[in-house]
């Protein structure tokens, strides 16, 4: 809750810088990962039941598949390992509560660590049609364009 008010003030804060700059501020950089195992796919419920893939904004000096990592890492307690990029997004911001970002999305398998909860909220595990009900509407294109990437990648190792 307390961190839901945090990225509230936040977002709120930059909204308005971007208007004292003349909406010249430039989007932020986040990544996120699509971990898949056994059909199911590694995801994170936030406090209000809302379900994301892994992922947040970047640091400083610090390049997309890094922040893919290490959100990966501080959001569900697993090593992760990322592969391929699956995509690039571009939220623009709808709302005074919502940040301008480009999102890179990557592909990633586990290699150590232990699932935990987190202070955003509880990893968790789920199938694709549990997915699909969850979601939010950027998150099914996402996960769309996985799908797609998977099956090129198939289609590449058999030939």
């Amino acid at each position: 809750m307390i961190y839901d008010l945090l990225k509230i003030c936040v977002s709120i804060f930059f909204n308005l810088f971007n208007v004292v700059l003349g909406g010249r501020l430039p989007p932020f950089g986040s990544a996120a990962v699509i971990v898949e195992e056994k059909d199911h796919y590694l995801v994170v419920e936030l406090p209000r039941g809302r379900i994301v893939f892994p992922g947040g904004f970047m640091s400083w000096k610090e390049r997309p598949e890094q922040t893919a990592e290490r959100e990966g890492k501080e959001e569900t307690g697993l090593d992760l390992h990322i592969e391929d990029l699956v995509g690039f997004y571009h939220g623009a911001s709808a709302t005074w509560f919502q940040m301008s970002n480009i999102s890179f999305v990557y592909q990633a398998r586990v290699i150590g660590g232990q699932l935990q909860n987190n202070v955003e909220g509880r990893p968790c595990w789920m199938s694709e049609s549990e997915l699909r009900l969850r979601l939010d509407r950027h998150a099914v294109v996402v996960l769309d364009d996985y799908l797609r990437h998977r099956e090129k990648q198939q289609n590449t190792q058999m030939v």
